[in-house]
Parts: structure tokens; sequence; C-alpha cells
């Protein structure tokens, strides 16, 4: 009894320091131990029962002892001989955990316990088969038989019905294969109808668009045996810093080729990411990013390829992929690192915050975006507000109907357009609080008359910043808070991410980030939030965070060079200008292909633009020694013509400030006049004196402020200091 007493407190010893063991060991190993383990099990019990029974009652002479001879005795009283098939489901169960198939495991232990459970009982083995055998004689007699030869083929019965559930019969084919080709049918039909609901002149232009746009070229990937000894070198060079561990696999892409390694149990991830200049000085990289493989006990070293692969946007344009979503915001990302194709969606991002140095493809990065919306979406979809204060890389694409207005490229007017966007923004909730919707698909599903997405695209933040950055962070957290159930998104970019351009409030409001190549490591983590930007190779290498909230991903951008970008501006211009002019004008066609040839899109497009008078009257006289037509008049018909309709809120925002400059008497606070005077006394303009003055509150001060602002009297907010007071005193 003690002996057995003993033995338990053992076992229950040994298998809590083992299930320590393995919570601590990663899957693989854990997967390892438990195979080891049960074949111990199977090594230990098996002989252990051959020897009882050769020298019984002699413990000493036991293959397992005086353990495995007191097992063996417990296992031949209850069961009999058959308890020498219990060995064989733990060698079964190891197997299994080595194969890593747990159906075989079922199977094949599915079968040994019918075998077991048969001669048990059947043959009256051990006291167990014994006790069960004289119950069921008592309660069923002779049928107990029956029951027992159920048992034994109750593995086959099962087998042949999981075997017919997975062949269906002729008649279920059948039925699947018409329901196949009935959905493909109506898919087709589906296909048709929002064809047909494209309309004609930007269906007509997706060929032109593809023809404009380079094909994608190859390059041979790394061989096996250049990436086993790259492998080796990065094995080596660990070692001398004492770092043991091993290169499981490797994944090559279009860019770079990344390593798994998977280091020794007591070498610390941090040890091994902190190594990645002295293992690009190894293998003579430019540079070498590592960090952490999520679900797996390896730490991913990224070694950029010799050979690098150009990842152009016609390829992601084309791809089947690129088909599975119809909406009008779904846009090609770029490749990731295995060379898959990745899309996301603007308006499930909802905003996009993009940062990169000079080089680094940001600029590119925008291009695609706007080049994949124009490629699928029509000028009654989606809507574009761009603002450039570089002046460079935007202003190319004034002339597309897509766009709300102009290029924005004065700082100062760009915040007036943000300000007015707000605007925007709360006249479509009030339109969509009065079609009983919560969001803009809703509105576009129930509403005869559809919204179009706004894509506010600003191509220099930290110019905007300098200028009115209290402004222009308020208008940007305004929008990005609420302005995405009304279909108005931000992708916002800049060269600088630094604290004082990517601000808290900025950031926090901006969930999905992409940063391509940055200068330091405190730039990645004002973006990102941890480091590893700054490893990146530039020319559309980046780094994308989803709004998920998933691990940082390697992404490898689309590239769009500004000749294409610019052939697909002309295609939808001169498409627009037909539309325009027809009617006007004759010789339209020869007209418009004038224009384009003599790059006059901007100056057309935009009369803001210096010298654009004269360009135009330079231009009509050239055209009518070419076609014929007076130049006073097509001088007339250019400078007249409305090239951006804009919006319908547009027009509703200048309604409602028209109405309420002519109610501004009517609607001004009692002491409008009391505060005009103490501003103009006191040469200063602030809610806190305004309160101690009138012994008011901060909101009606507040309120006085603004009257006064608008009436001309004080200047526009500062910040933290007073409002300039534009009026002397006596």
């Amino acid at each position: 009894m003690l002996s057995r007493i003993l033995l338990g407190f053992f076992l229950l010893s040994f298998l809590s320091s083992f299930y320590f063991l393995l919570k601590e060991a990663g899957e693989e190993r854990r997967r390892l131990f438990i195979g080891i383990f049960l074949v111990l099990i199977f090594i230990f019990l098996f002989p252990s029962q051959v020897t009882f029974l050769v020298f019984e009652n002699q413990p000493v002479k036991n293959f397992g002892g005086v353990a495995g001879y007191r097992v063996s005795e417990f296992l031949f009283e209850q069961f009999g001989f058959p308890s020498f098939l219990i060995p064989f489901l733990f060698l079964l169960g190891a197997i299994s955990f080595f194969l890593r198939s747990l159906r075989l495991f079922f199977r094949m232990s599915s079968v040994l316990l019918a075998l077991f459970l048969f001669l048990l009982f059947a043959g009256r083995q051990g006291e167990t088969g014994k006790g069960v055998d004289e119950f069921l004689r008592n309660t069923v007699g002779f049928v107990r038989f029956l029951v027992y030869l159920f048992i034994l083929f109750s593995p086959v019965l099962v087998f042949v019905k999981k075997r017919k559930e997975r062949i269906p019969p002729e008649p279920e084919k059948r039925k699947e294969k018409k329901k196949r080709e009935r959905k493909k049918r109506e898919r087709k039909k589906e296909e048709k109808k929002e064809e047909k609901e494209v309309p004609v002149e930007e269906k007509s232009l997706r060929d032109e668009i593809l023809s404009l746009l380079h094909d994608p070229v190859r390059v041979e990937e790394i061989s096996k045996e250049e990436a086993e000894r790259l492998g080796k070198l990065i094995e080596e060079k660990l070692e001398n810093f004492k770092i043991r561990g091993k290169i499981v696999d490797y994944i090559s892409g279009p860019v770079i080729t990344r390593f798994e390694y998977e280091p020794a149990p007591e070498i610390k991830a941090s040890s091994v990411i902190s190594r990645a200049d002295d293992v690009a000085m190894a293998i003579k990289a430019p540079k070498v990013r590592m960090s952490m493989i999520s679900g797996k006990g390896a730490i991913g070293i990224e070694v950029p390829n010799k050979r690098r692969e150009i990842v152009y946007i016609k390829e992601l344009l084309t791809h089947p992929e690129y088909e599975r979503d119809k909406h009008p915001l779904f846009i090609p990302l770029g490749k990731d690192i295995t060379g898959k194709p990745y899309y996301e969606r603007i308006d499930g991002m909802p905003h996009l915050l993009v940062a990169g140095a000079t080089g680094s493809g940001k600029s590119v990065f925008i291009h695609s975006v706007i080049t994949s919306i124009l490629f699928r979406a029509g000028s009654q979809d989606v809507k574009f507000l761009l603002v450039d204060p570089k002046r460079i890389e935007l202003s190319i694409y004034n002339g597309i109907p897509h766009l709300v207005r102009p290029v924005v490229v004065e700082p100062r007017e760009a915040v007036e357009v943000l300000k007015e966007s707000i605007e925007w923004m709360e006249y479509r909730y009030r339109e969509l609080g009065k079609a009983s919707v919560r969001d803009i698909e809703g509105y576009n599903k129930k509403m005869k008359e559809k919204m179009p997405y706004i894509l506010i695209i600003i191509d220099e933040l930290a110019d905007l910043m300098m200028v009115a950055g209290r402004e222009i962070e308020h208008c940007l957290v305004r929008l990005a808070q609420m302005a995405r159930a009304v279909g108005i998104h931000l992708v916002v970019a800049t060269q600088r991410p630094s604290v004082n351009v990517i601000t808290g409030l900025i950031k926090a409001n901006f969930p999905a980030r992409i940063s391509f190549q940055v200068v330091s490591r405190a730039d990645s983590r004002t973006i990102l939030d941890e480091i590893g930007a700054e490893k990146l190779l530039g020319k559309g290498d980046m780094l994308y965070r989803s709004p998920r909230g998933d691990e940082l991903m390697r992404l490898h951008g689309a590239f769009v060079s500004v000749e294409e970008a610019l052939g697909i501006r002309n295609l939808f211009a001169a498409e627009w200008l037909k539309k325009l002019l027809g009617g006007r004008i004759d010789k339209v066609n020869e007209v418009v292909r004038l224009i384009i040839e003599e790059d006059m899109i901007d100056a057309i497009s935009d009369p803001g633009i210096p010298g654009s008078e004269e360009r135009i009257e330079a231009f009509c006289r050239f055209a009518e020694n070419e076609v014929g037509i007076p130049a006073e008049e097509l001088k007339q018909v250019l400078e007249e013509v409305e090239y951006y309709p804009g919006i319908e809120e547009m027009q509703h925002v200048k309604k409602e400030r028209k109405g309420g400059e002519e109610g501004e008497e009517e609607e001004r606070d009692p002491l409008f006049e009391e505060a005009k005077r103490i501003v103009i006394q006191y040469q200063t303009a602030s809610i806190s004196l305004l309160q101690r003055k009138l012994k008011i509150g901060y909101a009606r001060a507040g309120r006085l402020i603004d009257q006064l602002e608008k009436a001309g009297i004080v200047g526009p907010y500062r910040g933290s200091k007073s409002r300039e007071v534009l009026i002397k005193g006596e």
C-alpha cells in the first residue's frame, strides 16, 4: 500500500513539473515534448508488462523496477491480457504528435480501443471484464454478445458513414452543379448591370489608362544556394557575439528576403535585434531590419535583394484580387514581402497618415492612390480636394473632372478650404438626419441623388503647420473624428514626422499610418510608435500599420511615373473638355487636341495661375491659324467656361454664410457695442478681458470675440496670444 502511495506521489510531482515546462515552451517544442513523453511511457510500460509475466512475484527483475511491477500488476488485475494493447495507445499518440495528424490518432486508436473492449468483455478478462460481463448476462442475457460484436465493428461503421458524407450521391451532385451555374449567371448579370452604371466616358478610358502604364518586369528570385550562404553568414556573425540559434526558413520577395532566425531558449530577442548593423556588415548589405514574427518563436531578418524588382501599378490594377471589392475607394498599397498584392479600402482606414524622407517614395505613393481611384471611380463617385503647398507634385492633376476646385497651393488658402470642408461635413450630417440614415452608404442606397465620396489629400503637412499650426490641427482633428460617416476621408503626408508637425491629437485620430524611409529612430517612433522605418531601403519600401492594430507590415509600394500621371490627366481632361466645349464651338476635337499638345489645361482650369490670361490669348491666336476658329470667339468661350462645377455642399454653405451675414445685425449680442469700446480702449482682445469687464461667462465672451472678428474689429486667432485689435483708439 505504501509503495502505491509513493508511486502516485512521484507521478503527480512529475506531471506537475512537466506541465510547467510545457507552459513555458513554444508550440513546436510543446508538441515535441509531448511526443517524447508518450514514447517514454510506451518504453516503460510495455517491457514492464512482458517482464511481469516472465518474472512473476520478482519486482527486482522487472524492467521498470518496483514501479513497473506495480503498474503491470494493477493492469493485469483489472484488464487481463488485453492490457497489452494499452501501451500502443500511447505510441499512437506520440506518432500523431510527431506527424501533426490528430486524425491518424483518432482513426487508429478507435480500432485499437474497440479491439481492447471486445477482448475485455467477451473474454471476461480481469476484474473489470468479468464484472461487466456478469452484469450484462444478468440484464440482457445472450444479447450481450451482439453488443460485443457491435463494439468490435463500430470503427468500420463510422468510417463508412464519413466516406458517404464526403462523396455525395449523384442527384446531390447535379443539384450542386445547377446551383453553381445559377449563381454564376446571377453574378454575370450583376457585373453587366455594374458595367452599365459606369459612365461611357470613364469606362472607355480604362483600357487607355492601362496602355499608358508600364508593364511589369520580372526579376529572378534569390537562388537556394545564395539563401543558404547568407543564412550561414548570419548564424556565424551572431555566434561571434555568443548568440546561438539557427535559420529555420526563408521567404524571398520582390525587394527583400526574410530569414526566420530561431534563437536558443536562453537568448533574448533584444540581443539579436540590436545586432542588425553588424549582420548588415557581415553580409555586405546596405541595411538589415530585424523584428519579431507574430505567431512564431522566431525573429525575421530582412535582407535586401541584390536585384530589386520594381512593383508597377499596372500589375496591381489587373490582378484578380483587385476585382473582389467594387468599392470606389478600394486601392492597392503594394506588394508584401512574399510578392503578393495587398489592397485596402480607404473608408475602412478611415484616414491615412503618411511620412517619409525626400526620395523615399511618399509622393509616388500618393500618385498611385490617385491613379487607382481614377481607374475605378467616375467623377460622380469620388471627388478630390488636393492641397499641395510645395506646388510640384499634385498640381499636375489640375484638369481632371474629379476635382472639387483647382489644387490649393497657398497655405493660408488651405486653412480656409479645410474650414469649409468642416461645413460640408456638417451639412452632410444634416442631410443624413433628414434621410434617417447613419452613413453615406445608407444614404446612397436610399436616395436617388447620390452623395460622392470626398478624398482630401495634403502632400506636405509641415508647410501648413508652420503657417497656421493650431488652426490646421483643429481642422484635421475635427474631420478625422467625424467625417468618416459622411464619406469624407483624409490622406495627409509629410516629410518631417516630428512632434511639432504630427502632434499627439493628430496621431491619435489617424489609426492607419504608413512610413517610408525616415532619417532617424525618433522619426520612426513619431509616425509608427516604434523603430524600424529608418532601416527601410527607400523608393517605395514602407511599413504599414493598419487601423485594426495589427503588427507592422512591410510593403513595397507601386510605382507611377510623372509621365504616366500626366498622360492619365490628359485623358480625363480631354474627355471633360469635349463635354464642356461641345455645342459652343466648332471643331471641338481639334481644339481639345491642341489644348493637350500645347499643355494649356492648367491655364484653362485654374484662372488663378499667374500669366494664364496671356497664355490663353496666345493659344487662341495659334488655334485660329491651325483650325480656323476666330481667336476672340475661342478666347471668350475658354475664359467663361466653368471648369469645376463643384459639389452641392459648396452652394449650400455659401447660402448659409450669405444668410448669416444678412442677419448679422439682428443676431448681435446686446453687449456688442460695449465689448467693442473695451477692446479699442485697451488695444487687446481676449475672452478673459471681456469676462472681467462685463461680468459674463466664458461662452458669451467667446461669442462676442467671434462677432468682433466678423465685424473686422479684431484679428484672427493666434494661439495663446491675444488677438490683434485692427482699429486704433482715439
